[in-house]
């Protein structure tokens, strides 16, 4: 197993005028599915695909409900979830108004992933990479 990147053009904000950057970019090499992950752990368990379907829906739908109500969601072993916000800045003197409203000041709503330190630490000991081409150096 390999991961697949690509080098593409970029913009260094501490570079020289008129040189060209490159950097690394990380390319998906497809798509696992909801599918394929409950037909892997029924292969892998006991635990038979309809209900290996009913724990990951479930699964899903409480941690949509406990993301919405702020809380962070604790997967042992796997990694953390949190709702992210990305905001504009400014000034403190507006949130004292009565036309304050700071839905005019947020740029996106994200779901921001940490992983747990073993996850992390595996995946980032056990990786191989395979360049593939792009317009840069293809």
């Amino acid at each position: 197993m390999a991961v697949n990147y690509k080098v593409i053009g970029c913009t260094n904000p501490r570079g020289s005028e008129g040189v060209d950057y490159a950097c690394n970019r990380a390319v998906k090499s497809g798509d696992y599915t909801f599918k394929e992950l409950a037909d892997d752990i029924q292969f892998a368990t006991t635990v038979t695909k309809p209900d290996v379907v009913a724990v990951l829906t479930a699964t899903k739908e409480y941690l949509k409900k406990h993301l919405l109500q702020g809380q962070r969601i604790v997967l042992d072993e796997l990694g953390s979830l949190q709702v992210n916000l990305s905001s504009k800045c400014f000034p403190q003197s507006v949130i004292q108004t009565d036309s304050f409203d700071a839905y005019t000041y947020i740029r996106k709503v994200g779901i921001r992933f940490r992983p747990e330190a073993d996850l992390l630490k595996y995946v980032r000991s056990n990786r191989a990479l395979h360049r593939v081409p792009s317009d840069l150096l293809a």
